[in-house]
């Protein structure tokens, strides 16, 4: 009886594998002549997929979120045939794969099921069943019917299977999730446990994706980012994303699509010249849409150079496939194709459709007898898949139906007078008022700044970029669309750069548009600075750190990792670059200079980010910055968020006592699923630091690295805890000669006898210093105590000058120095003539820490007293030679000034 089965199941997957291989091995090209297919595994390049993208749900337009030309390493990169391998720390059964439209979610789902059918992979699989919801939708309200009999219906060959049972591995694939219509009623659908019991479609599959029905089958659903909420977070085992071409992806997939290594090495050094396009060739279908394109354009010989912005790309998009309907000797006439294309792509736009119906063709006069001749001519733009029930229509790219509602919008006012952005009893009461193409833009950009998704973001770009006299000449083979003056363009710019000006953050997209319009002065400005180092000491206006944010969001450079002080380092600049920060996988801000009230607007601002579901930050590095516990507090509130994915967390030097350490047990607990190492060292946690390792012994915590042991203990002498402490002693080939030096030259005091020091090139001759012998590369800490009205505690270069002036060689005022300045009631920081004014201690000590991290580019200032240590200051820099200890000190006839060093 077994083997009947196993013989049953085994002639009935070959049936199904034989129909799944016809239906999956060719993949239609919309550049192929006449509508051709092209076998799948010839022209496919494997899709850049990582696993472990925990369900960042946004309602943001897609290409919004498509951040830059590099596709992140976040997550682990996997195959996409390897989504169901076995898990060490956990069983596999839903999966969800999520990703912008066009990025190869399909094909993906595709491939998968072609290499199962052909024999090739996962043939530990009995049974695999494709159902893209957009077929399932015209089922919705039909009469109930039971799993098998829905399967019956969509794959005749297995109807002889009566039951799938559970002595059978079944994987059904729900490809776009985004276009189903039904309501997923997760909370309220009854429960269903038997595969042959009737039911609602909506029943059926949220039974299947819970589990209670067939609990031992795998569920493979993708969807558009901003769909994937519409299942319970609780049902979905695996997250995976697919992110599009990496670099060397987008490459392969020009040589395999082409098959002409000299067209594709042309058209690859042309799309990397722009960053617009290369940004774009992320998405497969753009690589496709750009090879279509520059293909005809290369071959057929067009002057007058190649398309270098988005605009400029979909207009020759467009007349390749006017080109063809004028070839083909088509009897409808192109404009009249393009104008209803283009009417029923605004319309569904408003509605935010990719999918349409026969209803919705209705609405701009079209029929299904004339969309089913659309489909087959203009084959590069609009599509329709046959189905058992009825016929479903799309736009090939979201971005080409934006394109074409921009080129009706445009149409629509320029020749027919109307604005169709605006509503109806507007544009009724506006008709007669006179009008001009400025004021036409000006309604179209606040219509999309108005929308929080940005849903109207790439159609802006589109319509502005119409507005360019080269865009409309090429476009006016198939329609007329001029009438702006170079004024309108003008004026249309500057109330761009008005609206960037009053709200920098939020207008990202308003410098893709300023793109459109060949307007790059802002970019280019940023761009000079950066290029010539002057951007740390710029004080950028509210449009320059929106023209910063613009240039690191789409630079290859800071997706990755985002290091603040390669750019700027200020709490200025955290604030004002959170966007970039949300986006980086690693985000490095140690040693920013974070201190006092814009610290904790920094922290809250930053665990905002952390408990944001669309961050991409996976590490975080606060070291060196002074936060204290009140930070370290609003800090947490992030990392207890149940979609904080952050792994490492660098506080160390941050000023952190064992307040903090509650919060951080708090937030641990609240989440402990992700992070793995915390790093607390060279803070004075005491034994607390030790009360948080019982973490690592908790099953459900990650966490494996815990750093609290190089704390400032009680007895405060770090170098007691560390092997960064040093032994220094007193050069007195460089000590002024009003500088006594004694104890083994660990000791200086001014006296008013001159010193009878031999003469030397090294010897201060005009200020009262003294260097130690030990130069200092790696590192190390000393203390020194000191008595007097000030002295200078300073480190510096050997090449620091020894005959000028003081404000030439007195340490703080060169390049080649830095000092900390202490008296009394006053203390202050000096490099390169620089002063930085420093509240005195409250308790009065005499006492100074200093930490040289030469390494690392930090040099630390502690006042030290009681058992504790209060960080006073810190310097960064790239320091390229050793550096001395030294001190320098006041003349005074009454009272005694002297150093001691530790």
């Amino acid at each position: 009886m077994v083997l009947s089965l196993e013989s049953d199941h085994h002639q009935i997957q070959e049936k199904l594998k034989s129909t799944l291989k016809e239906k999956c091995q060719n993949i239609y090209q919309g550049n192929a002549d006449e509508g051709e297919t092209v076998y799948l595994n010839k022209i496919y390049t494997e899709l850049h997929v990582i696993e472990g993208a925990y369900g960042g749900f946004t309602e943001e337009h897609e290409v919004r979120q498509q951040r830059s030309t590099y596709v992140t390493t976040e997550g682990t990169t996997i195959k996409a045939s390897n989504i169901f391998k076995p898990n060490q720390e956990k069983r596999i059964r839903t999966v969800l794969t999520q990703g912008i439209p066009g990025v190869g979610k399909t094909v993906c789902t595709q491939k998968f099921t072609l290499s199962w059918a052909e024999g090739e992979e996962n043939q530990d699989i009995t049974f695999l069943f494709l159902l893209p919801f957009r077929e399932l939708n015209p089922n919705i309200g039909e009469k109930d019917f039971s799993l098998m009999q829905l399967l019956h219906q969509f794959f005749p060959v297995i109807k002889s299977l009566e039951k799938l049972g559970t002595d059978c591995k079944v994987l059904f694939i729900f490809d776009g999730l985004d276009e189903t219509l039904l309501p997923l009623n997760f909370k309220h659908n009854k429960v269903l446990r038997d595969e042959t019991q009737p039911a609602s479609l909506d029943v059926l599959i949220t039974n299947l994706i819970t589990g209670d029905l067939l609990g031992n089958a795998l569920i493979w659903i993708t969807s558009r980012p901003a769909a994937a909420g519409l299942i319970p977070r609780k049902h979905i085992h695996q997250w995976t994303e697919v992110k599009g071409f990496a670099y060397d992806q987008r490459e392969e997939y020009f040589k395999r699509h082409l098959h002409d290594d000299k067209l594709s090495s042309n058209i690859i050094n042309h799309v990397r010249s722009s960053r617009s396009l290369y940004i774009m060739c992320q998405i497969p279908v753009f690589c496709w849409i750009t090879a279509t394109v520059m293909k005809k354009m290369l071959r057929d010989n067009v002057t007058g150079g190649m398309p270098n912005s988005l605009t400029e790309m979909y207009v020759y998009l467009l007349l390749c496939q006017t080109d063809r309907m004028t070839e083909g000797h088509y009897p409808m006439k192109s404009n009249n194709v393009v104008l209803k294309l283009a009417e029923l792509a605004f319309r569904q736009l408003e509605k935010k459709k990719l999918v349409f119906y026969e209803a919705d063709l209705k609405e701009c006069g079209i029929n299904v007898e004339e969309a089913t001749i659309y489909s087959g001519v203009c084959t590069e733009v609009f599509t329709m898949e046959g189905n058992r029930k009825r016929e479903v229509f799309s736009f090939v790219h979201l971005t080409i139906q934006e394109f074409l509602a921009a080129v009706y919008v445009r149409y629509s006012y320029m020749q027919r007078k109307e604005n169709v952005l605006l509503g109806y009893l507007k544009r009724m009461s506006t008709k007669l008022l006179p009008k001009s193409v400025f004021s036409f833009h000006k309604i179209a950009i606040e219509k999309a700044l108005e929308s929080p998704d940005g849903h109207w973001d790439l159609f802006l770009r589109f319509l502005l970029g119409l507005s360019l006299k080269s865009n409309q000449e090429l476009l006016s083979r198939v329609l007329h669309l001029d009438g702006d003056g170079e004024e309108d363009v003008a004026k249309t710019i500057q109330f761009i750069k008005e609206k960037i000006n009053e709200e920098p953050e939020a207008k990202l997209n308003l410098f893709h548009c300023l793109s459109e319009l060949k307007e790059e002065s802002l970019v280019q400005e940023i761009q000079r600075f950066m290029g010539s180092g002057r951007l740390t000491a710029k004080k950028l206006s509210p449009v320059q750190w929106s023209a910063l944010t613009f240039e690191l969001m789409t630079s290859d450079a800071t997706e990755e990792e985002f290091d603040l002080k390669k750019y700027i380092r200020s709490e200025e600049g955290i604030v004002k670059l959170l966007t970039v920060i949300t986006s980086s996988t690693r985000a490095l801000l140690h040693k920013c200079k974070l201190k006092g009230d814009c610290c904790e607007e920094c922290c809250a601002d930053l665990a905002s980010v952390l408990s944001s579901d669309s961050s991409h930050l996976k590490e975080l590095d606060l070291s060196g910055n002074d936060l204290q516990d009140a930070e370290v507090k609003l800090l947490c509130v992030g990392l207890a968020s149940p979609d904080c994915t952050l792994e490492t967390l660098g506080l160390s030097f941050c000023g952190i006592t064992e307040e903090s350490c509650p919060h951080l047990s708090s937030a641990l607990n609240s989440n402990p699923f992700h992070l793995r190492q915390l790093d607390l060292s060279y803070n004075y946690l005491h034994d607390f630091g030790a009360k948080l390792s019982v973490h690592q012994n908790d099953p459900l915590c990650k966490l494996k690295k815990l750093w609290y042991a190089l704390t400032f203990c009680l007895q405060l002498l770090v170098f007691v805890c560390c092997t960064d402490a040093c032994s220094l002693t007193l050069d007195p080939n460089t000590a002024a000669r009003s500088l006594f030096l004694y104890d083994g030259g660990t000791q200086v005091t001014w006296t008013r006898e001159q010193q009878q020091y031999p003469d030397h090139p090294e010897r201060f001759e005009s200020v009262s210093q003294v260097l130690c012998h030990q130069g200092l590369t790696q590192r190390h800490y000393w203390e020194v105590e000191w008595r007097g009205h000030w002295v200078d505690v300073a480190v510096a270069m050997r090449r620091i000058s020894r005959r000028a002036g003081s404000h030439l060689c007195g340490f703080g005022y060169t390049s080649q120095s830095w000092s900390l300045y202490c008296s009394e009631d006053h203390y202050s920081a000096q490099h390169d003539h620089e002063p930085l004014e420093i509240p005195a201690p409250p308790s009065r000590s005499h006492r100074v820490g200093v930490y040289l991290d030469w390494p690392a580019g930090t040099l630390s200032f502690y006042s030290v007293s009681s058992g504790t240590l209060k960080h006073l200051h810190t310097f960064y820099s790239n320091f390229t030679e050793p550096l001395y200890p030294g001190f320098g000190m006041e003349k005074d006839d009454f009272v005694r000034t002297s150093i001691c060093l530790f």
